[in-house]
């Protein structure tokens, strides 16, 4: 079956935390089949089998041929991945059983390509709100992505899920009017703020210009020079004062 991935599994006996430490340990990673009619199966996986699925074209998607020993095998798909909350190792995964012939619900990434008329020419933005959709489709029909061309998009203009081009080998069941991207306006307070900080900027410029070529204008460092030479002076006379 086309990108069907098949990895091996072995049955936990014990399900303790020490086990699961001990699995780990060994480049293992403990996980629960979850069953569609059948009941849920506590297993053992590789942990390097999950990152090679995890690095495959459909990620978490893929469909998974799990062999059982030598007799039992079962289709299923990753339903959840967890990791440690210090780090970003693996430390369970949960998967569920899948029957090729029905339908199954996933998360599938939309990934937006060309440059959008109001971003090359209006100084608009393209603001990517939603990047992922969820669709309906059987398993072996599961799209890597959904690409979706902005090219024609104008300030104001978005791209929304009823938009979306429909095909038959599944459907896209996000609400509707679920805005995917658009291309926004830039804020009038942040130009406003860029222009006022320019302003600010060419002032102080022009102003130290301007006073540094005045006649008889002295530069700051030498003008503090002096207010401590004349310091010094008055404290000498009154010095002597008190001496005479």
């Amino acid at each position: 079956m086309e990108n069907l991935i098949t990895i091996h599994a072995e049955l936990r006996e014990e399900i303790s935390k020490k086990v699961c430490k001990s699995l780990r340990a060994q480049g293992k990673i403990p996980a629960i089949v979850y069953g569609i009619s059948a009941e849920s199966i506590p297993i053992a996986v590789d942990l390097s089998d999950i990152k090679n699925i995890m690095k495959s074209e459909k990620k978490e998607n893929s469909i998974l041929r799990i062999l059982q020993g030598s007799k039992t095998k079962f289709d299923a798909m990753i339903k959840e991945i967890q990791y440690d909350y210090l780090s970003d190792h693996i430390i369970h995964v949960d998967f569920i059983r899948l029957d090729l012939k029905k339908l199954v619900e996933v998360e599938v990434p939309v990934v937006l390509f060309g440059d959008p008329i109001g971003v090359k020419t209006e100084d608009g933005l393209l603001e990517f709100i939603h990047r992922e959709v969820q669709v309906r489709c059987l398993p072996t029909q599961i799209p890597k992505e959904i690409r979706i061309d902005v090219s024609a998009l104008h300030i104001g203009q978005s791209i929304k899920v009823d938009t979306l081009p429909k095909t038959d080998a599944y459907q896209v069941i996000s609400p509707a009017n679920t805005v995917i991207c658009a291309v926004a306006a830039k804020a009038k307070e942040e130009v406003a703020e860029v222009a006022e900080v320019a302003e600010a900027v060419e002032g102080e410029v022009e102003g130290a210009a301007t006073a540094a070529a005045a006649p008889g204008a002295a530069a700051p460092e030498a003008a503090a020079a002096d207010k401590d030479k004349d310091k010094s002076k008055e404290k000498g006379k009154v010095k002597d004062k008190k001496e005479g």
